[in-house]
């Protein structure tokens, strides 16, 4: 047995007493610890639980509507299936090689596509957005997701509105089409809202009118469990659908053109072996209003991504709007700009007489005096509208050359030439070109390229040389001599609409100028545009038997090694213009022969079934 000291037996109290103090420390610590984490930071991370088993996913707003001047629906939207992966789980699934090659084969992309769209370096999104992997997939797609999402934690099968073009290529350069931001409109949108998955406008109305038809987006809060699958919808703010444009466009009349023109471009192309490229626009006189604009070639907004490529190769250039873009010399379409100057200055007069002597070295007509020739006289004596009825060139030669390049440019611009129309549309307008002094100092080298040649005076009084319009300016010109001299800006909507479809703002016509010219110019040069039309003129065998009475001026640009374009504008009802209409052909050969007639069915098909549907 052993003995134990006294010493020994004093030296253990101290120890037990020391452990219970020490345990006693701990264990007010960990009191307090708790006491801070309940009481201090349990709201905090009573939040961060619920965030780790919650996740928010936006809904995107559906764009606003796009109406014709009668409501009828050109542009809506449709619900489609979109195939997302949530942000806080892509990092595993792109480590997940069974889950990336189970994704690839349910979505027919490639695993290198896959991989690609969660990269977590993609420039285009940003940081709490969903993974984008497919848009509209279709209902297999949608249900093989649903079936396997058991196998594909966090991968989320999402209703997203996609844009619905009703009438497919109907009015293309008008509506436009949509496409993925891009990284710097992200940059310039992101405090208004857009994400890096948002589809705006990328041309037409789409992009002209972005923020109008973009609409407020809704959010979803779900539920996910420990495997990042949705359980249950926890709230739900909805979005808010974008506001409405309506059109000045008529369908019918658009409907119209479209068949007309293609038609005809077709029918050339099989003849010719070339491409044709043509454009139209239509135009209310009254106010501006554009009732109908065409570029042939045109594209399917609704398969435009799909198209890309094939669009980018088509040498007709489909995504140019010619209406807009295309310049080309107006030929004798311009000479009543030559006429009206002409006759305001005073330089001419309706008795004035003028000589297209025959051409000593062949076909056709001359004035000896210039050495110009008219290639379809010669036509002898005739007065001042006899000249423009059958479009001849002699009397403009003269014309231009009294009044100088300084003149003619002048009235040439007062008419809306060499300037853009302000057209609410996207891409913007090309000015074209009024060719003047000024412009050769400006951009020739030489010092004889330099000056101004009084002959270049007599090609830009024909509409040739380097004059340069759009089909829109030759409008709104015709425009102005249809309605006694005003020239309107021309515009596209008349009212936004919100969506209950109360107008939020209503355009009105906007009055650019009034050309000052004596009611008596005005009067002069169209009874000259009647007698084209109406009385045997360059268009009379086109205008033969047409119930309404009509004006107009055809035109022949020539272009070297080519036909010449074919040129046709026009306005009816003679006395209260309704409709001013410009038909051009590239290529297509004389204006009377081939744009004129188009014109002409256009015009016949648009009021007999508007006189119609009035009765």
């Amino acid at each position: 047995m052993r003995n134990f000291d006294l010493q020994e037996l004093t030296i253990y109290p101290k120890r037990t007493k020391a452990l219970i103090w020490f345990f006693a420390a701990v264990f007010v610590i960990l009191l307090m610890r708790l006491w801070y984490l309940q009481i201090i930071e349990g709201e905090n991370y009573s939040e961060e639980a619920i965030n780790q088993r919650t996740r928010v996913v936006s809904v995107f707003a559906p764009r606003g509507a796009i109406y014709d001047r009668n409501g009828i629906p050109l542009v809506t939207n449709r619900l489609a299936f979109t195939i997302s992966v949530l942000p806080d789980v892509a990092k595993e699934l792109r480590q997940s090689p069974a889950e990336i090659k189970l994704l690839a084969q349910i979505l027919e992309k490639s695993e290198e596509d896959i991989i690609k769209a969660l990269s977590p370096a993609r420039k285009d999104r940003l940081g709490y957005e969903p993974f984008r992997l497919l848009e509209d997939a279709d209902a297999k797609k949608a249900m093989s997701i649903y079936e396997q999402n058991w196998r594909l934690p966090g991968v989320i099968v999402e209703k997203v509105p996609i844009r619905h073009y009703v009438y497919n290529s109907l009015a293309a350069h008008v509506l436009g089409h949509v496409g993925m931001i891009s990284i710097d409109e992200l940059k310039s949108w992101s405090e208004l809202g857009y994400g890096a998955n948002h589809k705006v406008g990328k041309y037409g109305l789409e992009r002209y009118y972005e923020f109008e038809l973009k609409g407020q987006d809704g959010a979803v809060e779900i539920e996910i469990d420990a495997k990042q699958m949705p359980v249950r919808e926890l709230g739900r703010k909805e979005p808010v659908r974008g506001h409405d444009l309506l059109l000045c466009l008529d369908y019918r009349l658009q409907a119209i053109v479209e068949r007309v023109i293609e038609e005809k471009a077709k029918a050339l192309e099989a003849a010719n072996g070339e491409m044709a490229g043509a454009a139209v626009v239509a135009l209310d006189p009254r106010n501006g209003g554009v009732l109908a604009l065409f570029s042939y070639p045109d594209f399917n907004p609704n398969t435009y991504s799909q198209d890309f490529f094939e669009i980018g190769k088509d040498k007709r250039s489909p995504l140019l709007n010619r209406v807009l873009r295309g310049t080309y010399p107006p030929g004798s379409s311009f000479k009543p700009v030559t006429l009206a100057a002409a006759f305001n200055e005073g330089l001419v007069s309706e008795s004035s007489y003028f000589y297209d002597a025959p051409y000593p070295f062949g076909g056709g007509g001359w004035d000896p005096e210039s050495k110009k020739r008219c290639k379809y006289g010669p036509h002898g004596k005739l007065d001042l509208l006899t000249g423009l009825q059958y479009s001849c060139n002699i009397p403009f030669y003269k014309m231009g050359k009294d009044l100088g390049i300084d003149k003619l440019s002048e009235y040439a611009r007062m008419f809306g030439f060499g300037e853009t129309t302000g057209i609410d549309l996207y891409p913007n307008e090309f000015v074209g070109l009024i060719p003047d002094r000024q412009w050769k100092k400006s951009n020739f080298k030489k010092a004889d390229d330099k000056i101004w040649y009084p002959i270049e005076t007599l090609d830009v009084a024909i509409g040739q040389g380097a004059t340069k319009v759009t089909p829109l300016q030759m409008a709104l010109f015709y425009s102005a001599i249809a309605n006694g001299g005003t020239v309107y800006q021309p515009y596209l909507v008349k009212a936004i609409l919100d969506n209950k479809g109360e107008v939020l703002r209503e355009f009105k016509p906007i009055i650019k100028r009034e050309i000052q010219l004596d009611p008596k110019t005005i009067k002069t040069v169209q009874t000259g545009l009647r007698k084209v039309a109406l009385e045997g003129g360059t268009a009379g065998r086109a205008f033969a038997g047409f119930p309404l009475d009509a004006a107009g001026k055809t035109g022949s640009a020539e272009v070297p090694g080519k036909e010449s374009h074919a040129w046709f504008i026009g306005y009816a009802p003679f006395d209260n213009p309704e409709l001013v209409l410009v038909v051009l052909v590239e290529n297509g050969g004389t204006g009377g022969g081939v744009a004129a007639p188009l014109a002409r069915k256009i015009m016949e098909e648009y009021f007999f079934e508007t006189l119609k549907d009035s009765n």
